[in-house]
């Protein structure tokens, strides 16, 4: 794609404004456990690309697909209850561990629509059931059973993988025994019924072993996702969908789906796009594994530097979050960097889709060591000079929780050090400069004197938090309140050095 500013996101909706029609964006996710910031790209780039859309005149349909009638392969790590006992059976067969929805799967495709009501995306979401049961996939089963050697041929030639000879498995029946759905395999269809055998070892489930017959009308199965994909690309007539870069890789899903578009269903795929991985600390987010849970990380991150970190790389490029304090602290000062400065177009457009609040007026880490001085929100609003409370549960998770750096945890305390450097430094202020200005001036007095400007920085953090090192001394200075420091530190200073052997530099 072309490499200009956004230019992935105007190619995909100048390409989709060429099609004739109603436009349908449609993204889906298997809800197989907590949601992570790679599952945001499911929702968030095509929610980006319908976003471009209306600002080009067009009134797309964006549909999110929640499949809660996937197989449960494996139990995601921490959760509650005994969960081992439905490995095998559809997600939406599987009791919610926290009693709060009707099953496994429907409670986490509702903890993704939160995310996505908090990252402000919107779209018409829609449980795969709720299409099954509406005998959508219906008539497309009857093509794939009557085209069977035709679908199998496709299923190899693009999955790179031989099938058994008596493989007819175009639909997964649901056992009416023991509830199986990844067990069962298709033993015949006579035009009503599907005959099934409950006796594949998948790994984590066995078959029970029963055989026998459901009416295809019963809707108690489900099709494998390699003809699920588009045969409800076609029924829902979408014209764009995206997906990650595995699905787009030689033997991934989305050759077999762009061939049974084309050679079953005789009809063009719609238009597709790929994106990379999410990483955390360079490993793959996973649901099942419970890495990069979101919940963790909106406490600390709003939701605007989030969609910054998705959209600052080409979609294609694998994206690193670093979760520890400093990574996630350093994505929040780039983002506020950009927001005053963007530094190439790329980062305009980030910015642009990523709807940054207003209440972006102060640095961050401004407000962080501010409301460790003042302990309370409405003094740090007062001390900093903001009225908005937008950051405010952010920043009370930050001095509240585990993940603030040492180094920017503060008690201002100002405390005897015999330092006539800092006395030199402060007396030549009025009080009215800024952080940046005044550890300038510090700068400046430390070359006049010949002192180290390591050994000045560290006396001036001794004097006012009582160790030698701390958050940019700027931030510091400006969340204390340069008058401030100097009513409460040069007084003091003033008698100590009066009364001490040590000499005033100056």
């Amino acid at each position: 794609m072309a490499d200009n500013a956004g230019g992935w996101i105007d190619d995909l909706a100048s390409s989709v404004m060429k099609v004739k029609g109603k436009h349908v964006i449609a993204s889906a996710i298997t809800t197989s456990g907590p949601t992570h910031l790679g599952t945001v790209e499911e929702f968030f780039f095509p929610s980006v690309v319908s976003e471009r859309l209306k600002e080009m005149g067009d009134d797309p349909d964006f549909i999110f697909i929640g499949d809660v009638m996937d197989a449960f392969d494996s139990v995601p790590a921490g959760q509650k209850g005994d969960l081992a006992y439905y490995l095998g059976k559809p997600l939406i067969s599987v009791p919610d561990p926290y009693g709060c929805h009707k099953s496994f799967g429907e409670h986490f495709l509702q903890e993704t629509v939160d995310f996505m009501h908090k990252l402000g995306v919107s779209p018409r979401v829609i449980p795969v059931n709720k299409l099954y049961s509406e005998g959508q996939y219906d008539e497309y089963a009857k093509i794939f059973f009557t085209r069977l050697d035709d679908v199998k041929q496709i299923l190899e030639r693009t999955s790179l993988k031989k099938l058994p000879p008596s493989w007819k498995d175009v639909i997964m029946p649901i056992c009416e025994k023991c509830g199986n759905i990844a067990t069962t395999r298709v033993t015949g269809f006579d035009g009503e019924y599907v005959y099934y055998a409950d006796d594949k070892d998948v790994g984590y489930a066995k078959g029970c072993g029963h055989q026998g017959k459901i009416p295809l009308s019963s809707h108690q199965w489900k099709m494998p996702w390699r003809l699920d994909w588009p045969t409800r690309q076609a029924f829902l007539g979408v014209t764009l969908e995206g997906a990650g870069k595995d699905h787009h890789t030689k033997g991934g899903s989305w050759d077999t789906a762009e061939a049974i578009h084309r050679e079953i269903l005789n009809r063009d795929p719609p238009i597709t796009y790929r994106w990379g991985f999410v990483l955390l600390n360079g490993k793959k987010m996973s649901k099942s594994q419970g890495i990069g849970s979101l919940s963790t990380i909106v406490k600390y991150v709003p939701p605007e530097v989030l969609k910054y970190f998705l959209l600052r790389v080409d979609i294609e490029k694998d994206k690193n979050l670093d979760d520890s304090g400093e990574g996630l602290l350093k994505l929040i000062e780039e983002f506020e960097e950009n927001l005053k400065r963007p530094r190439d177009p790329k980062k305009q457009f980030a910015l642009h889709f990523s709807s940054p609040s207003d209440a972006w007026e102060v640095p961050f880490v401004s407000l962080l060591l501010a409301y460790q001085i003042e302990r309370i929100w409405e003094g740090t609003k007062k001390r900093v000079g903001i009225k908005s409370d937008y950051l405010r549960p952010y920043v009370e998770a930050w001095v509240n929780g585990d993940k603030l750096p040492e180094i920017y945890r503060i008690n201002y305390r100002p405390s005897k050090q015999n330092e006539g450097i800092i006395y030199t430094w402060l007396s030549a202020l009025n009080g009215t400069e800024s952080g940046f200005q005044a550890s300038q001036k510090l700068r400046e007095v430390a070359q006049q004197n010949s002192i180290q400007i390591e050994s000045a920085f560290s006396q001036a953090y001794a004097v006012l938090i009582g160790r030698p090192n701390g958050p940019r001394l700027s931030s510091l200075i400006d969340a204390i309140g340069l008058l401030r420091i100097k009513n409460d530190v040069i007084g003091r200073l003033r008698t100590w050095l009066e009364t001490d052997t040590l000499t005033c530099v100056c």
